[in-house]
């Protein structure tokens, strides 16, 4: 308790423990064995790409060699113009094809990058490899114009044969093949260069792999001897604060961050029949559980609280219970757990509703009393003014109650007003509230509504349900109606008296016409009741 988690079987702990640490160990081994694999791919990936550039620079060379070989046979050969145009042609091709491979190997050759920073070597080969392949296009394109010019001359009728020189020819023809066999020659020792880095960064690799597991596993075995230590502390600490929760009177319940209950009190028992399960929300025996833990959590960075709540007892009644909630800090930020210790309050509980019901509830109609009344009305027209709302008051009297006392009795017109009271609730449910503001006098404050047409029909409503005949006093038959004045807030004032006077006015206009009749307040009312005697 208190803070400690409960561990039953050390020797299960421990093996746990183990395992999980076997577990990590068999992890970074196949870690280890899956980053060689694909180190040994990637190598031999980039061999492979490497080498295909290799064989386009060694097939280019082929097609310069063919075009060489197109140019003598079309110079020195004793041929007709036919077979020479289809030399020139083979001339133009192997040049053209051998162009585009140099241009694949240089475009393939641009995009390599090595895999690892730090490969130098290999850096300054691939920058030498792209150089030489640049280098090429100069002396490609003297060949090319000059083997057009010779050819283009060998078919003219002045063709001099001392003009074409092969050993200029050829020299030509080494100046574009010199660099394309350095180019091969550094595009192997590019490839042999790669291999060689990349078998040293993978023992690079491995080697500080191996000195982190090692390292691991010292860890693993340190942890396992400082749990096997901390455990046995615990395991007495537990002890000793389950020996304190147990033999106090107070209720204790210790929970996590989620509301799952760690620990609860035996004393539970004596009060609900029962002990909290543990592993259990709290929320399955609290009432409004997601409004109470709620306000439970809000003591996260707050010192503690006192908050009332209410449990379930086995019998199924509700146990009220001033709780202290404590916040037992973790290492971030939320607490490690809430400490909820409580004493019993159902009796204080019942005698504070009981003045409530006293001091703002009708001891006859049980319906709000005029106190209620006031504190409602100041709550709506004490609203921010983004919450506010139309409110309409109105003031009920009914006709003929002093004839049913006179006729009946008294026992007779309290019946009544019970039996109006509930009517009158069900009638403004939705709509608003009703109270009884005393003798016949009812108010009904309408904050529901959403136009005049609206407000009209409740007042109807209201009309109809007291122009009816009443059962009471064992089967007598009474027939009322109602008088009713209504002000609106704040067109008719901006305080309650203002609105009670405004509504009173027009409830003695209906009076005044008979009964049975709403009226809302207006100027025309005031300037005619407001100096007559009610």
């Amino acid at each position: 308790m208190a803070g400690f988690p409960e561990i039953k079987n050390t020797r299960r702990l421990i093996l746990l423990f183990a395992a999980i640490s076997v577990l990590l160990v068999g992890i970074s081994i196949a870690s280890l064995l899956y980053l060689n694999n694909t180190m040994n791919k990637l190598s031999a990936s980039l061999y492979n790409d490497v080498y295909q550039n290799s064989e386009l620079i060694l097939n280019a060379d082929r097609d310069l060699y063919q075009s060489a070989l197109a140019l003598h046979t079309a110079i020195n050969a004793n041929i007709n113009s036919e077979e020479r145009s289809k030399l020139s042609q083979d001339f133009e091709e192997n040049n053209a094809q051998a162009k585009q491979r140099l241009g694949m190997a240089s475009y393939n050759i641009n995009s390599v990058e090595n895999p690892f920073s730090g490969m130098r070597q290999s850096e300054r080969l691939l920058t030498q490899l792209k150089d030489v392949l640049e280098d090429v296009d100069g002396p490609f394109q003297t060949w090319k114009d000059t083997g057009r010019d010779l050819i283009s001359q060998r078919v003219q009728s002045n063709w001099n044969p001392k003009s074409f020189s092969p050993l200029q020819t050829n020299a030509l023809l080494k100046q574009v093949r010199d660099p394309l066999d350095q180019a091969e020659q550094l595009i192997d020792d590019y490839a042999r260069q790669v291999t060689q880095e990349f078998r040293d960064k993978k023992s690079s690799l491995f080697a500080l792999y191996s000195l982190f597991l090692f390292l691991l596993v010292l860890v693993i075995i340190y942890l396992c001897r400082k749990l096997i230590t901390l455990q046995n502390e615990m395991l007495e600490e537990k002890s000793l604060y389950q020996l304190i929760g147990e033999t106090m009177s107070d209720f204790i319940i210790l929970t996590d961050p989620n509301g799952l209950i760690l620990y609860a009190s035996p004393s539970h028992s004596g009060l609900l029949g029962y002990i909290p399960s543990k592993g259990a929300p709290l929320s399955n025996y609290i009432r409004e559980a997601e409004i109470t833990w709620a306000k439970l959590k809000s003591v996260v960075q707050a010192p503690p609280r006192i908050s009332e709540l209410r449990m379930r007892s086995v019998e199924g009644h509700w146990v009220w219970l001033e709780t202290k909630v404590t916040p037992i800090k973790g290492s971030g930020a939320f607490p490690a757990q809430f400490m909820l210790v409580s004493r019993e309050i159902t009796q204080r509980k019942q005698y504070e509703e009981r003045l409530h019901k006293l001091a703002f509830y009708d001891h006859l109609t049980a319906i709000p009393n005029r106190a209620h009344f006031k504190m409602y009305m100041e709550n709506l027209i004490n609203q921010p003014e983004e919450r506010k709302q139309n409110i309409a008051l109105a003031l009920l009297d009914c006709d003929r109650f002093k004839q049913l006392n006179d006729t009946l009795g008294h026992l007779a017109g309290d019946e009544f007003l019970q039996l109006l009271s509930r009517e009158l609730q069900q009638t403004v449910k939705g709509s608003g509230q009703a109270f009884r503001i005393g003798g016949d006098e009812f108010a009904v404050v309408l904050h529901r509504f959403t136009s005049p047409e609206m407000l009209d029909e409740i007042l109807a409503r209201l009309l109809q349900l007291f122009n009816k005949s009443w059962s009471i006093n064992q089967g007598s038959s009474f027939h009322t109606s109602a008088s009713i004045g209504v002000s609106l807030y704040p067109q008719h004032g901006s305080s309650i008296n203002e609105l009670l006077r405004a509504a009173d006015l027009a409830m003695y206009r209906s009076k005044n016409h008979g009964g049975n009749e709403a009226n809302l307040y207006s100027e025309l009312v005031d300037e005619e009741y407001s100096d007559q005697p009610k």
